[in-house]
């Protein structure tokens, strides 16, 4: 799918340019005034908009969502292969009570080279679970940003819920797996989507990535079940965990 990106934009009355207690004493202060006492948008005088414009390509206005994982993969490979020679030298120290113990950072990291962006796992593991009966963009947008900082490309996304569940999900000291697994089930009942409170989880803010290593060893433990492929996704990511 292709994605189109916005921005929505409004001029207001911030506050008076200059305080007539206070002369600016530079430029920059004339142009940024520290002692403006600015409103809220919503509450300040509305000047002109709300104005929409697609973003430019740094903000993602619009987007061919398979080819920019494409490109995605492409560029994390090229510069993990670019800083090769420095791991190859780089050395882990640890500190014991037995000593001091060096390891090669690649010897400690074998499957350095083989790791898939945090970006790209997102959509595999919403095509191998059972949120693929859904279509992604039905239920996420993505917050991307592809640029330049200090000579270095920098591109990803941060994926956006389009409806939230009323409350998050904490991991509270005492709760039992089969109570976490309910309020999980509330959680997709509420947004409509099965699997739901697992790609919530990735992003970080509504369920808490400890109810997913609780849940995962109550699937080890034989305590609790999930459909195959949703097991399955659940303990590649608690072995190999991503967050946005």
């Amino acid at each position: 799918f292709v994605q189109l990106s916005l921005s929505r934009e409004i001029e207001v009355v911030a506050g008076p340019v200059v305080d007539p207690d206070y002369r600016p004493n530079s430029v920059d202060q004339l142009f940024e005034p520290t002692w403006v006492l600015r409103d809220s948008a919503a509450e300040a005088q509305q000047l002109a908009g709300p104005v929409y414009r697609l973003r430019g390509r740094a903000g993602g206005g619009i987007v061919h969502m398979k080819s920019f994982l494409a490109r995605r993969a492409r560029i994390d490979t090229e510069q993990r292969e670019a800083s090769r020679p420095e791991l190859e030298n780089r050395i882990i120290r640890e500190v014991g009570p037995d000593g001091t113990r060096d390891t090669a950072f690649l010897d400690a990291n074998p499957d350095w080279f083989d790791s898939v962006p945090r970006e790209n796992r997102f959509f595999a593991d919403w095509e191998r679970s059972s949120a693929c009966a859904h279509r992604i963009f039905d239920h996420w947008a993505f917050d991307i940003h592809d640029l330049e900082d200090r000579g270095r490309r920098e591109i990803g996304f941060i994926p956006r819920p389009l409806k939230m569940p009323a409350e998050r999900l904490p991991m509270e000291d005492g709760i039992s797996v089969h109570r976490l697994m309910e309020r999980t089930e509330a959680i997709d009942a509420e947004i409509g989507l099965p699997f739901a409170w697992f790609f919530l989880m990735t992003h970080g803010h509504w369920v808490d990535p400890d109810v997913g290593d609780a849940i995962a060893e109550g699937l080890r433990q034989g305590r609790v079940r999930l459909p195959d492929r949703d097991a399955a996704v659940l303990l590649a990511w608690a072995d190999k965990k991503y967050l946005f």
